[in-house]
């Protein structure tokens, strides 16, 4: 095949009608028939005549071509007219009749698209669609069997070569329903209209064809459109109903989340469901493919990227003498997004001609310019239509370059569809565009292409991509097999029967080492041996021990050693058993001593705390700013599970909060190499890499998270972002469109969490009313924080399930703060300052405060609490935040004021647990203790840490309580036996109570962990002198 033959030459099309199935006639015995091929308004001929039995196949083989071509026949009409085939009968002469009569039993088309999709030959059974009254129509009523016709269609050579089909496309615009028309459009009125809509579309460098939809039908309300229903060829009306249907494409009810364009609002919903059932509608249902060259593909793209705004225009025609005229409406499309996706659904409001024009950068009305020449539109005129077209398109052409509009070149080529026609239009000035908002009037168009002008790399791509940026870590070592399987299953039986050994030994002599029991005499051991011995002997487990290894040395035998025949020599034989038994000798000792060693047991303890806790206590001192203590937390989490990419990712969210960028993109992609699709460490790496100017590699992280998971607002938000900061605008805008879908979905399903949110404490959680009810609420959320933090998914903020107060931007934000890219966080809260659907001014202001706090900025980010309130003055974060900004700022007590509020306020703050430790730690700083105490037992219920039962054991003991305190402080010794002011304070309490010994471990214990703290050493010496002990050194 040449894949650079010649654009445009002649190909000639041969239609072959093989034969017709079920025809029936006038006549009951025979048919004779005769089939008419058309194309294009041409007839290509006329096959013989054949009389033929009813009950047997018509065999036409009747051949006919046409040339395909840039003259009379282009692509774009093989792309947008069917051939038709129109089958005649014969009707037998009468008396004194000199010429045949004939009459049309019914009409099929064949549809040529796959000659453009590189098919050379093709056969199809098309359906003849029976003309009303004739003898077909009756036949299929009566005996329900339809007539066909079977058409081979070829080419000697394919119309397109490979680059040119690669590089061209084929689009399809169907203009469906217009709806809530204005009242005056009578369908009764006289003269009558009828209506049409236009488009133009660039199908070269330098060619634009006019997409005319004539015969739009004005309907009254009453009832829905159905669906789905078929689209129908732009041919005007055929002799046979049924016939103007394209085969395989339907109207189909789509969900309301795929339309784009105006009135798609969910306020907008009701309207349109009483619009769309019970209002005037005039319908068309007519869908026009439109064939676009390399060069019209590239020039469709540029215009679309300088002007998103796409005029479409309506006109209601009125069909009597050409001063009468008709009157013109437009609407403007965004057609944007066929540049990503290939196909949007547009519903459009009806605006006033000279507004849409300015919007959309054209200077003149296609239809105004057609109905000039009034020829152009004449029904059944096909030539005068060409001509006209021509001049308009010439005319146009000049007006573009008197404009300096290099990108709008018309079609001087193009003409209209054989009955895409108006008679006699006049155009008149527009004075009634009113009446069209006031109705609130608005036209549903689908815009497809058969491949994205722009397209999207596939998945495997990215993959690939992102692969290659961050290898995947090698897969885990595979299980042991062969020699080494059969060596740990020895091992295995030696470990069971040892400890049968064990418990048979421990029945006969265990009151030995019950205490208080007589000790074994070392002398008596040869004979406790015998005794045991005899014992397995006795009650067969030696035997039964004996048939549990054999099989496990059987193995051995044949895997390790290689044996699986007999021994001939008895030599060999002698010397292989000697080896053996020294090999499983060495292996029973060796097995013996891993079981029996103490420290082998150990090594097999369950650790005492959890990734969650773990986690938990690396947050807790992060909002202390002991950054040294919460790196040892995130690493001990990486010890226990360190194939877990989300610790990966929550060390990497750390290292982002200490501005250590290089280590955090360490984390992530270590986090990545583990599972490579894992959503945010995705995310955070594109961050990153744009955050060091590596965009290609940012767009792949981005884009490969949203294939990953296409329902996550957050990945599809940050794709938008990036594409908006590198100018890629579409992108930007597809990227905003699709995230916001995703989110609407959430909303109106009422759903609360999603994957990239977890469904943590939410600040519209309502408060416990009770005391009882609180402790149970809080004995569940003890574990709740913790297990939510393992993936740093959440935000801490409300989503209300029933009205949107929340965006696309602010879900986006919330995830950036809580990772700590500012720098990102910024330009989404630049996005959300002038997107037109903000969410509430709260919300913006708080996570504005937020970002200030994060960065030092204490006086801005008191100014945006301040605006945050004035919106929103009952939102408990907004003071819980405000308390955080006057506790950083050593302001303790509007720090406590502020902080006394949020709990006292009706719901829940996101984040209690800050709020609980830094109130109590003030209160404990001014010495009210009966305060601290609440506060912080409340804390120990909610989410427990080593600080929370530390804090409380202090107030207990200020109190006096001394039992309660020492409770507490051996809570807190439990989940962190390194702190020396736990010790310290343990030491204090054993003093107060006598415990010498223990006083003087404590205080050991506590210097040896570095106290730090001269108050509480100070304290301790003055107990120890008092009391006389407590001090080893004294």
């Amino acid at each position: 095949m040449e894949n650079h033959r010649e654009f445009g030459r002649a190909v000639p099309v041969q239609i072959t009608v093989l034969s017709g199935n079920h025809l029936r006639g006038s006549r009951t015995d025979s048919c004779l028939s005769f089939v008419r091929v058309e194309f294009n308004g041409c007839v290509l001929g006329d096959s013989q005549k054949l009389d033929v039995p009813v009950d047997k196949d018509v065999v036409y083989s009747f051949t006919c071509s046409f040339e395909c071509s840039e003259g009379a026949h282009t692509l774009d009409d093989v792309a947008h007219k069917p051939v038709i085939l129109t089958v005649f009968e014969i009707l037998p002469k009468e008396k004194k009749q000199k010429e045949e009569k004939t009459t049309v039993l019914g009409q099929a088309v064949v549809d040529l698209l796959p000659l453009l999709r590189g098919q050379c030959s093709f056969s199809s059974t098309v359906l003849l669609h029976a003309v009303p009254g004739s003898p077909a129509d009756v036949a299929v009523h009566e005996d329900g069997v339809k007539s066909t016709l079977d058409v081979m269609v070829h080419v000697p050579e394919p119309l397109l070569s490979d680059a040119q089909r690669s590089d061209s496309n084929v689009l399809m615009v169907t203009v469906e329903t217009a709806y809530s028309v204005p009242d005056v459009w009578n369908p009764a009125s006289t003269p009558p209209s009828h209506y049409i809509a236009a488009l133009q579309m660039p199908v070269s460098a330098t060619k634009e064809q006019v997409l005319l939809f004539s015969n739009g039908v004005l309907k009254m309300g009453g009832e829905k459109e159905p669906v789905p229903r078929s689209k129908k060829w732009p041919l005007g009306s055929l002799l046979a109903p049924g016939a103007e249907v394209i085969q395989g494409l339907y109207i189909d009810a789509e969900p309301t989340d795929m339309d784009h364009g105006d009135l798609t609002d969910i306020e907008d919903k009701d309207f349109r469901a009483d619009a769309e059932c019970n209002q005037k509608r005039v319908s068309w249902d007519t869908a026009r493919r439109c064939f676009i060259d390399a060069g019209g593909v590239a020039c469709l793209s540029r215009r679309i990227a300088e002007c998103r705004l796409w005029p479409v225009e309506i006109m209601k025609a009125i069909q009597t003498a050409p001063t009468k005229g008709g009157k013109t409406r437009q609407v403007r499309t965004n057609v944007s997004s066929i540049i990503l996706s290939g196909k949007i659904k547009l519903i459009l409001n009806l605006r006033i001609l000279s507004s849409v024009l300015f919007q959309t950068q054209r200077t003149y009305s296609v239809l105004k310019e057609i109905s000039k020449a009034p020829a152009a539109l004449g029904r059944n005129r096909a030539n005068s239509s060409v001509n006209s077209l021509k001049a308009f398109q010439s005319r146009t052409m000049e007006n573009q370059r008197g404009n300096n509009d290099v990108s709008k070149k018309p079609d001087s080529q193009g003409k209209c569809a054989q009955t895409d026609s108006v008679s006699g239009l006049e155009p008149q000035l527009n004075t009634e565009g009113q009446m069209y908002a006031d109705s609130r009037s608005y036209i549903i168009i689908e815009i497809a292409v058969e491949k994205p002008l722009a397209p999207k790399r596939p998945p495997e791509e990215l993959a690939k991509r992102v692969m290659e940026l961050v290898p995947p870590r090698p897969p885990l070592p595979r299980r042991p097999a062969g020699a080494e399987r059969a060596v740990q299953e020895y091992q295995s039986q030696i470990a069971s029967v040892a400890a049968q050994v064990l418990d048979q030994y421990q029945q006969l002599f265990g009151a030995a080492f019950l205490p208080g029991g007589r000790p074994l005499d070392p002398v008596l051991q040869e004979q406790r041996k015998n005794q045991l011995l005899g014992e397995l002997n006795y009650s067969g487990k030696y035997f039964a021990f004996k048939e549990q290894m054999k099989y496990s040395v059987v193995r051995i035998v044949r895997e390790k050693m290689l044996r699986t025949e007999a021994f001939s020599d008895p030599e060999q034989l002698q010397a292989f058993l000697s080896q053996l038994y020294v090999f499983l000798v060495d292996e029973m000792h060796a097995t013996l001593n891993k079981t029996l060693s103490v420290d082998s047991q150990d090594a097999h303890q369950e650790p005492v705390l959890s990734c969650a806790q773990l986690k938990h206590f690396a947050r807790e001192a992060e909002l202390n700013t002991d950054y040294q203590l919460a790196a040892q937390y995130y690493q001990e989490c990486l010890i226990q599970e360190r194939s877990e990419p989300s610790h990966w990712c929550d060390y990497g969210a750390f290292h982002m909060l200490t501005a250590d960028h290089l280590k955090a993109e360490e984390c992530f992609q270590q986090a990545l190499s583990i599972q490579q699709t894992h959503i945010p460490s995705l995310l955070m790496c594109g961050v990153l890499s744009e955050m060091n100017g590596r965009y290609e590699d940012a767009e792949t992280f981005f884009e490969r998270a949203t294939c990953v998971e296409p329902n996550n607002v957050v990945a599809w938000a940050l794709f938008g972002i990036f594409c908006q900061t590198q100018e890629k605008f579409i992108e930007a805008e597809m990227a905003f469109r699709e995230a916001n879908k995703q989110l609407n979905a959430v909303l109106q399903n009422e759903s609360a969490s999603r994957p990239e949110i977890s469904s943590e404490t939410q600040p519209g959680q309502k408060k416990e009313q009770n005391d009882e009810s609180n402790e149970g609420d809080a004995v569940h959320e003890e574990d709740q924080p913790q297990n939510d933090q393992e993936s740093k998914q959440e935000v801490q903020h409300q989503i209300p399930p029933t009205s949107v107060q929340t965006t696309i931007y602010m879900e986006t934000v919330w995830i950036l703060l809580q990772n700590y890219a500012l720098q990102m966080a910024q330009r989404a809260l630049a996005l959300e300052l002038l997107s037109p659907d903000r969410g509430t001014i709260s919300s913006y202001h708080l996570a504005l405060a937020k970002l200030h706090l994060l960065r030092g900025e204490h006086d801005s980010a008191e100014a945006s609490l301040k605006e945050a309130l004035t919106d929103n003055f009952q939102n408990p974060d907004i003071w819980a935040l405000w308390g955080h900004l006057h506790y950083e700022k050593g302001d303790y007590f509007h720090a406590q004021s502020c902080y006394e509020r949020t709990l006292d306020s009706v719901l829940d703050a996101s984040d209690t647990h800050s709020i609980y430790l830094r109130l109590g730690s003030i209160y404990l700083q001014k010495g009210e203790y009966e305060k601290a105490k609440p506060v912080f037992l409340r804390a120990c219920k909610r989410s427990p840490s080593c600080l929370t039962w530390l804090r409380l054991g202090i107030a207990c003991y200020r109190l006096e309580e001394l039992t309660e305190a020492e409770e507490a402080l051996t809570e807190a010794n439990a989940l962190n036996n390194r702190n020396p002011e736990v010790w310290g304070y343990l030491s204090l309490v054993c003093l107060r109570t006598g415990r010498k010994l223990e006083a003087e471990q404590s205080y050991k214990y506590a210097l040896k962990m570095n106290l730090q703290e001269e108050s509480l050493l100070e304290e301790i010496h003055e107990l120890q002198s008092r009391v006389g002990f407590g001090n080893p050194s004294f």
